[in-house]
């Protein structure tokens, strides 16, 4: 079956090609804004990047919730999800705290310093109640952990020019793995005194947020990505496929690879772009505070990863309650937080950016670029935007 399609003009264009090649350039691109970056929107991108990764494995697992509810539960608040919303046929298969915490363990061993930074500083602020009985614990987040990286190790560190053939090389590895591949529905006998009848339940998910967790070491490695980034949704259980030849794969697994890859990579640099945006307007509203100030480390820690108690603070930036206030009463006369109170308890969260332009206020550490790579950046940022254009006239509307 062949895949090519003739356009108006006579011409064909494989769709597979096309595919892949927007997410080559999006790869690209965010590999490119990441590498010229700014000390402060790294550190803000880092934050941003781990809440991410938490908030996908949790989703995955089974959890449901919504941002605020997220804010409180890692504060040590309330718990992810109430006992009374918790559905039998979803069951989350392992602890929360326990899933979080091996998280933010593997991240602090991250080769990309930010990154590693952040989960570091994160890790000692996360208070979540313990939720050993929140689901049956069939999996051990750990375990899965090791599984996932030797399964990506297995891939090789080739150097590629582009990572299409390793990711169908790693689809290929999770249909064939025990522990990744998606699991088959399975009919269990209940009794209800002589009536016996049978219910089928939903199988455990499969937990691919540990390949996703890691697969950013691989991209690292074969030197397409600058740092080894989580990859949330990279992993598509709708494109493992049966064929080890990529000559008789279904060209639709490629382009469902493919998109994968696209979206990853324009989220993240979504987020990068706000991150740039936001620690422009740190700089600018906190510029007469002293060299010494950590209200600015604050600020950018609200903004990356989210809403946080006084009493997190403390843990993640070692500091003093009396210092904490300091940086409070700085970063709430200069308006970049406010508060809100989860159940008699306050917790500080990053103000919304202003909707006008950021003024664009360089930090003291900030590298002097020349001209040809602003262009660059500048270009590069205009061929992201017609990207984004065209796919929204493409899908029409219609999910991958």
């Amino acid at each position: 079956m062949r895949s090519d399609v003739p356009d108006s003009a006579g011409m064909t264009h494989d769709p597979c090609a096309a595919a892949e090649a927007e997410a080559a350039l999006a790869l690209g691109r965010l590999d490119g804004m990441l590498s010229q970056s700014l000390p402060a929107t790294r550190r803000i991108f880092a934050g941003m990047t781990v809440r991410a990764a938490l908030a996908s494995a949790l989703t995955q697992e089974g959890y449901a919730f919504t941002e605020p509810r997220f804010d409180a539960w890692f504060a040590g608040l309330v718990p992810l999800v109430d006992a009374g919303e918790r559905r039998p046929e979803r069951a989350p298969t392992m602890p929360a705290r326990l899933l979080a915490d091996a998280i933010l363990t593997e991240l602090g061993h991250n080769s990309w310093k930010p990154l590693a930074d952040a989960a570091h500083a994160l890790r000692p602020a996360l208070l979540a109640p313990n939720d050993y009985a929140a689901g049956p614990a069939q999996g051990d987040a750990h375990a899965c952990l090791s599984e996932a990286r030797g399964l990506v190790d297995a891939l090789g560190a080739r150097t590629s020019p582009l990572p299409f053939a390793s990711l169908r090389r790693l689809h290929a590895a999770i249909a064939e793995s025990t522990r990744f591949a998606p699991a088959e529905r399975a009919a269990v006998t209940l009794s209800m005194g002589t009536i016996r009848f049978a219910v089928e339940r939903r199988p455990p998910p499969s937990p691919r947020w540990a390949i996703e967790l890691v697969y950013g070491g691989h991209l690292h490695a074969t030197g397409l990505l600058t740092a080894a980034l989580p990859c949330p949704g990279l992993v598509r259980l709708d494109a493992l496929g049966e064929a080890s030849d990529e000559a008789d794969e279904p060209g639709a697994a490629r382009i469902i690879r493919a998109r994968a890859l696209r979206d990853l990579a324009l989220e993240l640099i979504i987020k990068l772009r706000y991150a740039s945006e936001s620690a422009a307007r740190i700089a600018e509203r906190l510029a007469g505070l002293r060299r010494s100030s950590r209200a600015p480390a604050l600020a950018e820690l609200l903004t990356g990863f989210g809403a946080m108690r006084s009493r997190q603070i403390e843990a993640a930036l070692g500091a003093t309650r009396l210092g904490v206030r300091g940086m409070l009463k700085a970063l709430h006369e200069a308006g970049l937080v406010t508060r809100t109170s989860i159940v008699g308890t306050w917790l500080t969260s990053s103000t919304p950016s202003d909707t006008g332009p950021v003024p664009r206020v360089e930090p003291a550490e900030s590298p002097a670029f020349s001209r040809e790579a602003l262009a660059d950046y500048d270009a590069a940022n205009a061929d992201i935007d017609r990207l984004l254009a065209r796919m929204a006239i493409d899908s029409g509307g219609q999910e991958d």
